[in-house]
């Protein structure tokens, strides 16, 4: 694939107001309270989606009628305490799933954390909530993780039930387990992953958050993508509905032009999140590694991609295709079906 030029940074006059977004960015990351009260917004209804009319910029408006599963009586062994507190919004319990005529099973439920216990804003926010989960409900693919419902009781929002995954997510198993895997198995996990993320954009869905610490790795080694509840809905006219999160960290995987005032996250910002896993897949270093998140951001905004890694060598065409990935016009992005093809013609 070929690799296209970049664009230009902003020219010197605009420094003033480049510094202002900088700020404005940096504040919004540091600021707790307003990342817990900008965690749900949400313009999608609470009931289930029933069909859609996908137009051809791939935009879908979306109906709803019916509530997703509540699962809540079905959940034992809740703890007094999370067993991961570490996504910054939310707590991850592991329970039981005992439902009559079905296998127990060992389940996470994340709660999500607000800021706030206004009652009217609080059920206002969980009607949002339910409508989104019942789209992540219906999706069918053995590399996106399933979810079996919503479960109240572990926070005033109603928690996400899915099952227990073993080795934790793609960022910890390169950290444990995983340094040692071989290039072939890693190509595997993209391969997967790419045609997950493939499955929900003909669903008209946008993951919106995609990063390796939403990519799950089960007890045999497969990946998992999850957390839909960061997702966005293609509806039309560019309205979408997602979650927004602004988790330290996440910065590294987000495209540049959701970095803009009104960020719509969309097929092209995942494909870009996708080529900073491909980064960290192949080389066990997350992007932007040489620099602290202050500097990422202003880094993405001119145009600056991450360093190739000079001491794990990644392939030419492998770094061909992550620096297509992070072109930094969305256009000039690749489709995943070519990226899928690429990989598998790679593996031979």
């Amino acid at each position: 694939m070929s690799h296209r030029q970049r664009g230009p940074p902003p020219p010197a006059s605009d420094t003033t107001s480049f510094a202002s977004l900088i700020r404005h960015l940096l504040e919004s990351l540091r600021s707790d309270e307003a990342l817990r009260s900008e965690i749900i917004s949400a313009a999608v209804s609470s009931e289930a989606v029933e069909r859609g009319h996908v137009g051809r910029d791939g935009s879908a408006t979306l109906t709803f009628s019916r509530q997703p599963n509540d699962v809540t009586e079905f959940i034992k062994g809740k703890r007094p305490y999370a067993d991961d507190t570490s996504g910054g919004f939310s707590d991850v319990y592991k329970c039981v799933f005992e439902k009559p005529g079905e296998p127990r099973t060992a389940v996470a439920v994340k709660a999500i954390r607000l800021g706030t216990s206004d009652a009217t804003l609080l059920d206002a926010r969980g009607k949002k909530l339910r409508g989104e989960v019942h789209i992540w409900i219906r999706l069918d693919h053995p590399h996106v993780l399933k979810l079996y419902g919503i479960a109240s009781g572990f926070a005033p929002m109603p928690a996400l039930v899915s099952p227990w995954v073993e080795n934790g997510t793609l960022t910890r198993y390169l950290e444990g387990y995983g340094r040692q895997m071989q290039k072939g198995h890693r190509i595997y996990i993209l391969v997967k992953v790419a045609e997950a993320l493939h499955y929900i954009h003909s669903k008209c869905i946008v993951h919106g958050d995609l990063t390796s610490s939403n990519i799950l790795i089960d007890g045999e080694g497969q990946p998992l993508i999850s957390d839909f509840g960061l997702s966005s809905i293609l509806e039309e006219h560019n309205e979408t509905s997602y979650f927004k999160s602004n988790r330290p960290g996440s910065i590294r995987w987000v495209a540049p032009e959701l970095l803009e005032a009104s960020p719509k996250p969309n097929i092209q910002s995942d494909v870009y999140s996708y080529g900073c896993v491909i980064l960290h897949t192949l080389s066990g270093k997350a992007p932007y590694g040489e620099m602290r998140d202050i500097h990422v951001i202003s880094a993405k905004i001119q145009g600056t991609q991450p360093q190739r890694p000079a001491n794990l060598p990644i392939e030419r065409s492998h770094w061909d295709l992550i620096a297509n990935c992070l072109q930094a016009t969305p256009r000039d992005r690749p489709r995943l079906p070519d990226v899928i093809s690429f990989w598998k013609k790679t593996r031979g």
